[in-house]
């Protein structure tokens, strides 16, 4: 574990928060997909860290992202500038990072960890087109994040919204799909909920396209001791545990 100190903190409402943290070895190692296990306070209770996906480094310093949905994730959110927090990693195994051109499709807060990833194309010039999905209104904040890639996104609200596609991300990703071709090397990258991803997979046009995926799965230690994040093969041949063999899979990879 290492000490991690609160440098800034910003909330969108009650339920999603962002902490920028400094800790220099975590913010040099980290590469895009990988996360870190967190602990707010010292002593049992909560018992356990949570996970959370790497959302951008700077400098000495690295970003979280997380919606509030338990006891644990709400007593980190409730921490202030200054504060400590025990932080072990940075964890598991992330994206590739050499495609000739990528797609990134991302729903809710699962723009985390391919915020990240679509920072490293940027920098390092990979072209790429970003596609956001958000439920509602209330989560049309996360769009701002994209203006770091001003002219390779798009996004859509499943509730009627101006100026932007009325639907799932699926349903504008495969909108996308009709009139645009994807070249030799191309690859796709994804993180979201079970359901979307799941989709994603089956879809017929990107059928012969590597297809990445970083799962949300819970997690009790983060490095393969607890067994507790298993999912199965796609070959029936046994299970991954998420937190050692991914978070990031090739779907098929993987049972769906």
């Amino acid at each position: 574990m290492r000490e991690a100190i609160i440098e800034e903190k910003k909330s969108w409402g009650e339920r999603f928060i962002q902490l920028k943290l400094k800790e220099e070895e975590i913010a040099h190692c980290a590469q895009p997909g990988q996360f870190v296990m967190v602990r707010a306070q010292k002593g049992f209770d909560p018992l356990l860290g949570r996970p959370l996906a790497v959302m951008k480094v700077e400098g000495d310093s690295f970003y979280l992202f997380w919606e509030v949905v338990g006891r644990g994730t709400k007593i980190l959110a409730s921490l202030n500038l200054g504060s400590k927090l025990e932080v072990l990693g940075p964890l598991g195994k992330g994206f590739s990072l050499s495609p000739s051109q990528a797609l990134i499709v991302a729903g809710g807060r699962g723009i985390t960890p391919l915020y990240f990833l679509a920072s490293h194309f940027k920098k390092n010039e990979v072209p790429f087109t970003f596609f956001l999905g958000v439920k509602n209104k209330e989560e049309l904040f996360m769009v701002d994040f994209l203006q770091d890639f001003s002219g390779a996104y798009f996004w859509s609200c499943e509730e009627p919204i101006e100026g932007g596609f009325c639907g799932t991300v699926i349903s504008l990703f495969q909108s996308w799909l009709k009139d645009n071709y994807l070249p030799p090397g191309s690859r796709i990258y994804s993180c979201g909920p079970e359901g979307m991803l799941k989709s994603l997979y089956r879809e017929e046009k990107i059928r012969d396209i590597p297809l990445e995926v970083s799962l949300e799965t819970f997690m009790g230690c983060g490095f393969g001791v607890c067994m507790s994040c298993a999912v199965e093969k796609g070959n029936d041949e046994g299970y991954f545990h998420v937190c050692k063999d991914g978070p990031v899979f090739l779907a098929r990879e993987l049972k769906w």
